[in-house]
């Protein structure tokens, strides 16, 4: 019998809308790291730009990592007001902060006593790289608003809302990386970082003015609202899960600056992760989905849903990295040298199964995330973290690969192993009826 069949009457079409504006506002979020990259591979020094971005952003990265779940805690825990209140004021506590630490990191003294010890890079991009950094310091807090606003809003079925946010960040980035090459003398990955915060600021204005109306709309609690510490419990897993998720960027490119080809593999490393992500998105954008229908009578269908969207977006990733397409995407949109093309080929045809894998592991860390067990999104993050590491020095060490492959290697190794190692313990957390396998 099909997954179809087993389906409840109606329920992809239910999914479908619920995660399509989703999807799309992924896609466009997806779209924001080509543009930049084309951006900076058009200005001068393209190589030292764009090996000067990937640092940048990868310290953005690991800066922003703590508030990147407050997405999910929205979606499940922002059902009346006084949570809601509460959980405005717990992120408080977390973005304002972070965004101190993103202007203490940016301090050319102490982003150059960073750099002796981890990336060793030239002084002069180093110094580029905090300049970067100070641009971004609106970074952390604007995320961490916004993404509590899209909870909220994705909770009550308005992920529509949440695509059109997306479309006003990409339209203020776009605006101010063209105004910003036209007019200001500036590196390229200044202006691309002074983009980034732009587009983020006015994105979290618009969810904001959107958000207002869903958040009159919350009733009062019937039950005794949530405390700060129910919500540091139910929270501090997946802050650790995103701080272990996000470290892989800057703990990545710390690895490829010490293994062959460093500046070429550095360099093609954001064309590459830009590029996958493009694919993968369409996959994190399910976790949500998964969060708020689990409740419903669509949960039956969420898993056959998560195989075809799976199956699909590896299709696409694959026809992308074949000759014809892959030229035109890594020499004329990223615009990438000819000697970083040719490591960022084989980097596209190693991620090719990403997208589905990303897939799965969302759909399992939804599943958690509904049943509040959290613990297990650690154990997730811990062990993807604690394989890539693993595999990747074994690449780069012992078997001298280059940099790039090493990495992309590892990350597909260590993903695979994590998905089949967690799937068994999801089982114990679903509702009756949701969830389906071939074997069953």
């Amino acid at each position: 019998m099909s997954w179809a069949a087993l389906s409840e009457p109606g329920a992809w079409g239910r999914i479908f809308r619920l995660w399509g504006p989703l999807a799309l506002n992924w896609l466009m979020m997806a779209v924001e790291g080509p543009i930049l990259v084309s951006l900076i591979g058009r200005l001068p020094y393209p190589t030292e730009g764009l090996a000067a971005f990937s640092v940048a952003f990868a310290v953005a990265l690991i800066v922003e990592a703590p508030i990147m779940m407050l997405l999910s805690a929205g979606a499940a825990l922002g059902d009346n007001r006084p949570n809601y209140e509460r959980l405005w004021r717990f992120a408080t506590r977390l973005n304002l902060p972070l965004s101190g630490v993103m202007g203490l990191l940016g301090v050319p003294e102490v982003l150059l006593w960073l750099n002796s010890f981890i990336w060793q890079l030239p002084e002069a991009m180093a110094l580029r790289v905090a300049g970067a950094i100070w641009l971004l310091v609106p970074w952390p807090a604007a995320i961490g608003y916004r993404r509590l606003w899209q909870g909220i809003l994705i909770r009550q079925g308005r992920s529509r809302a949440v695509a059109w946010g997306t479309v006003v960040r990409l339209a203020a980035l776009t605006l101010t990386a063209t105004l910003a090459a036209k007019f200001l003398p500036w590196p390229s990955v200044w202006i691309a970082a002074l983009s980034l915060s732009t587009g983020v600021t006015a994105e979290m204005l618009a969810i904001r003015l959107w958000a207002h109306s869903s958040l009159g709309k919350l009733p009062p609690s019937v039950e005794a609202p949530l405390s700060q510490r129910q919500i540091l419990a139910f929270y501090s897993p997946l802050l650790f899960t995103s701080i272990l998720h996000v470290a892989l960027t800057p703990l990545l490119t710390l690895l490829m600056a010490r293994g062959r080809e460093p500046l070429l593999s550095l360099a093609a490393y954001p064309a590459v992760t830009n590029t996958l992500f493009l694919f993968s998105c369409l996959g994190v954008a399910y976790q949500e989905v998964v969060i708020v229908l689990l409740s419903t009578s669509a949960r039956r269908s969420l898993l056959p849903f998560a195989h075809a969207l799976g199956v699909l977006s590896s299709m696409g990733l694959l026809l992308l990295a074949l000759p014809l397409l892959r030229e035109v995407w890594l020499g004329r949109v990223f615009s990438l040298p000819d000697s970083v093309q040719a490591l960022a080929k084989v980097g596209l045809l190693l991620g090719a199964p990403m997208p589905a894998i990303v897939t799965y592991l969302a759909y399992l860390k939804g599943v958690c995330i509904w049943g509040r067990a959290t613990r297990i999104n650690l154990l997730i993050g811990a062990v993807e973290l604690a394989a890539t590491l693993t595999f990747a020095g074994i690449g780069l060490f012992a078997l001298r690969l280059p940099a790039l492959y090493a990495v992309m290697g590892a990350l597909l190794a260590a993903r695979l192993g994590t998905l089949l190692l967690v799937w068994p313990l999801t089982r114990k957390l679903l509702p009756q009826n949701a969830y389906l396998c071939p074997c069953e």
